[in-house]
């Protein structure tokens, strides 16, 4: 396949490219973009260990993965991509997961400056979330509905059928004998790949293509009948939607009269019907969140005209949005709000693949009796994406603890399983515990998906990595960790609250030999926004600060990022500044993969005056938060300057010890080459040091804060020196001591 896959991809890098699910598939595209970008760097740099050899390949691999699956949704049937929504979305979970592996174990054996890259971008892939499209799920529950009809009377049938086929066809722009043929050859070509080796999907693709023959016709000549009306009811088929001085009754009528929903109704870079329409400066109606979501990119430009931007503002468009809402209503589509995420993703998730479970109720004219959408995608992908059956886990429904045991040993209905934990796990015998946590874990990992996590979860597998460590049973902890930590990874929720007593339990497994896996785990829970004020409580706080001047650098950067995730919840920075974090940061400021995350930890503890005064009597502190005004990041500038703005804020005499630093030159350059706010922030510094350095010539000893300074009423006095004024600085102001030494 190797370079025609690749060009296919290339070739067609737009959202339009993908025939169904483009959120997730322009989702994955961005990250093969990316992984593309870096691979020549990380090739280059040669890591030459068998590990860094192997993970290599295994981001080779990965990459073509997800281009052959950005390539089959090119170019497969639009019924059947979204018939197998889920799977679509396991493909992509698997994918992620392996780049994200590969990238974290080649950044150990790479230069520091590449290893930061990739660990950000190893961060990026794990946060990345593949959600279906609304257009799309609304066209699966349609032909699920259908599949699941069963021995219905002729006439209920076929209006069903014409009805599911209608829905389908408008959702997923199958609206024109075009489009109608380009499906039918689909779902042939599909047909002749599978063969006789997979019959549950070849009845499927059969029974699609017999529907579309039957009622393709009369779907399309509706189609043309409704398009004729609004053609005729204003003389042309083009429409045209006034942004900003509304339309009259006729237009409306015309556009409420059409099945296939305007162009004008699509925001131009979603594609998606608008369910905030607002317009900006060049004229041109957005989808309110996404418009707001390009200029938060930094772009200044309309992105459908390239017009060059001066006003950011946006108008709601009020008219085209009762528009809008008048043909939903009459149509019968729902909008849902983009900013809005799904409850629950891993429901949506498991909705689906418990139909692969269920399929016993389906009786169609075609013999659907022993179908399983489990295994609709298992010939449609070359083998390099294929994952053999094997001895997978069948977990199904149970009503006994022997059936939860059972479950677990069955190789029947691998692939369509709907994987549950086990509810009455705790009445089972140690033995056969531990087999079930084992066989979920592999399961996991190779499917890529697994149950959703909940509190229940987190108890059973909390309490079962208790018992491991009280038998001595090293393996089983080693298990029950690594699935514990699968799971909370693979948790697309921030709404989970961990109780006290999991955290507890966690911590007491610090000095195990799952120290590892339970410092991942936390540092994963630690993201969960909920979860902050019970790291304090459990004391679990205290046993992660240990792991900051840990000499294992793995865990450090577990420790970390911990405190990077809990450091955003203000109620919990004075607890831990009192553990004594901040002097321990101090050192890991001078690493350049660490610096980051370090000066942002410091950023967000300086709002309390605990904070201040340890940044201040820690030795070396400010001057490595001063050498990031030199060498740091944009962004670490950025937080640098907020911390010593936060100082020179409070009293005079941190204005001293700052200004002892040399900062005024890297501030200088800040506030002409560095980010919005790392400028504003720059100057507003550089004023107060100003007004520092003006004072020390007036009075010898001021210990205010400068806000509460008060220059003197002789206006001789307060000029500020020609020789040593801030804009014509004496050279000395630029060393480390300069014009602040005190003699």
């Amino acid at each position: 396949m190797g370079t025609d896959g690749t060009e296919n991809v290339e070739a067609a890098s737009n959202v339009h490219s993908f025939k169904v699910h483009c959120r997730m598939c322009t989702e994955l595209m961005k990250l093969v973009d990316r992984v593309s970008e870096i691979l020549p760097e990380i090739e280059a740099a040669r890591p030459g260990s068998p590990e860094g050899r192997e993970a290599l390949c295994n981001l080779n691999n990965g990459k073509m993965k997800a281009e052959l699956l950005l390539q089959y949704c090119r170019e497969s049937s639009k019924l059947y991509l979204a018939l197998t929504g889920d799977r679509i979305i396991s493909r992509c979970h698997r994918v992620r997961t392996l780049l994200e592996h590969s990238l974290r174990k080649i950044k150990y054996m790479v230069p520091v400056t590449l290893a930061r890259k990739i660990s950000q971008m190893a961060d990026d892939l794990r946060v990345a979330k593949f959600i279906l499209d609304s257009s799309d799920e609304e066209a699966w529950k349609a032909l699920r509905q259908l599949l699941k009809l069963g021995a219905s009377p002729p006439d209920v049938l076929e209006k069903s059928e014409i009805a599911t086929l209608k829905i389908a066809a408008l959702r997923l722009n199958i609206s024109s004998p075009k489009e109608m043929l380009y499906e039918k050859r689909s779902i042939r070509k599909l047909l002749d790949d599978v063969g006789h080796g997979d019959p549950p999907k070849k009845k499927i693709l059969t029974y699609l293509l017999y529907i579309l023959k039957k009622h393709g016709e009369l779907i399309l000549q509706e189609i043309r009948e409704n398009q004729a009306d609004s053609s005729n009811s204003n003389g042309h088929g083009e429409i045209e939607v006034n942004v900003k001085h509304g339309n009259n009754a006729s237009h409306a009528d015309m556009i409420l009269n059409r099945a296939i929903p305007p162009e004008e109704f699509k925001c131009p870079i979603s594609m998606r019907l608008m369910y905030d329409p607002v317009v900006i400066a060049s004229g041109v109606t957005y989808e309110k969140v996404w418009i707001e979501k390009w200029f938060e990119e930094g772009h200044n430009t309309c992105p459908h005209t390239k017009m060059k931007l001066t006003d950011f503002s946006m108008i709601p468009n009020v008219d085209l949005k009762n528009v809008i809402d008048k043909w939903c209503i009459k149509f019968g589509v729902t909008i849902p709000d983009p900013t809005v995420e799904p409850e629950c993703p891993e429901v949506w998730e498991n909705s689906i693949a418990s139909f692969g479970s269920s399929m016993n109720d389906i009786r169609l004219p075609i013999d659907f009796s022993n179908m399983s959408l489990g295994g609709l995608d298992n010939s449609y992908y070359p083998d390099s994406l294929r994952l053999n059956g094997g001895n997978e886990l069948a977990i199904k429904a149970g009503q006994s603890k022997d059936h939860d045991l059972q479950r677990f040993q069955s190789d029947s209905y691998a692939e369509e399983a709907d994987l549950e934990f086990p509810s009455t796990i705790n009445e089972l015998s140690w033995e056969s515990k531990c087999k079930i946590i084992k066989d979920m874990k592999v399961v996991i990992n190779k499917k890529g998906v697994g149950p959703a996590l909940s509190e229940t979860v987190v108890d059973h597998l909390a309490l079962f990595l208790k018992d491991a460590c009280d038998q001595q049973d090293s393996k089983a902890q080693k298990n029950g960790a690594e699935l514990f930590l699968s799971l909370v990874r693979r948790s697309r929720s921030n709404r989970l609250i961990v109780p006290e007593k999991v955290l507890t339990t966690l911590a007491s497994l610090l000095n195990s030999v799952v120290t590892y896996e339970v410092l991942a785990i936390l540092e994963a829970l630690s993201g969960h926004r909920k979860c902050g004020s019970n790291f304090v409580t459990s004391g679990v706080l205290a046993s992660i600060a240990k792991y900051l001047d840990s000499e294992v650098g793995d865990l450090q950067e577990f420790a970390i990022k911990t405190f990077y995730n809990l450091s955003s919840n203000s109620d919990i920075c004075s607890d831990i500044v009192s553990l004594g974090c901040i002097p321990k940061l101090v050192p890991l400021l001078n690493y350049e993969n660490l610096s980051g995350k370090c000066i942002f930890i410091l950023k967000n503890l300086c709002h309390t005056e605990d904070a201040r005064i340890s940044i201040v009597e820690t030795n070396g502190c400010i001057s490595s938060i001063a050498q990031c005004l030199w060498l740091g990041s944009l962004e670490d500038q950025e937080h640098a300057v907020t911390i010593l703005l936060s100082l020179c804020s409070q009293r005079f005499e941190y204005c001293e010890l700052v200004m002892e630093e040399g900062v005024i030159p890297p501030l200088s350059s800040i506030t002409m080459k560095g980010s919005e706010k790392g400028k504003a922030g720059a100057t507003e510094l550089l004023r107060l040091l100003r007004d520092f350095q003006d004072n020390e010539q007036q009075e010898p000893c001021v210990s205010e804060p400068p806000y509460s300074y008060e220059p003197p009423c002789n206006s001789e006095q307060g000029k500020p020196s020609k020789k040593s004024g801030f804009l014509g600085m004496n050279i000395s102001i630029f060393s480390k001591r300069g014009l602040l030494k005190k003699k």
